[in-house]
């Protein structure tokens, strides 16, 4: 998820990266109601694929004041632009001051991806049969 505070830093808009836009086809955005009260890394709301729910944690602790109806609407502004026109949330945080420092910074976040896709994307052993590793397919290994 991402937060965008704002500059008097009473209020934050939130919404989905486009990693999490890539997880799926979502078909549904189901947010808590507009004055809920969430404690940080509890749900805001579900967004659901045809197959699976992918809860929105809060990455802060807030009072929700706003759901971006058009998202709810149109589950694919989150997919085409996820940081405009797709946020989900503006709340207004609720311990700010205390929670900030767990928040990273878009360079941070950058470094701490890399190597968890680069994981991701090794390709899989398909080299399986080596030049040592014969195989007559007529009397098996």
């Amino acid at each position: 998820m991402w937060v965008r505070i704002d500059a008097d830093g009473r209020g934050a808009r939130i919404g989905a990266t486009h990693l999490v836009s890539a997880h799926g086809q979502f078909m549904l955005f189901t947010p808590r109601p507009v004055g809920s009260a969430i404690d940080r890394d509890r749900s805001l709301g579900v967004m659901e694929t045809g197959k699976t729910a992918v809860a929105i944690h809060a990455p802060l602790s807030c009072r929700i004041i706003e759901v971006n109806s058009a998202a709810v609407d149109n589950i694919h502004l989150v997919i085409a632009d996820p940081y405009s026109s797709g946020w989900l949330f503006r709340i207004e945080p609720t311990h700010l001051e205390s929670e900030r420092s767990a928040l990273m910074e878009v360079s941070e976040y950058r470094e701490w991806l890399l190597p968890r896709l680069a994981e991701k994307l090794v390709p899989p052993i398909d080299d399986f049969y080596t030049e040592d590793f014969d195989i007559d397919p007529n009397r098996g290994y």
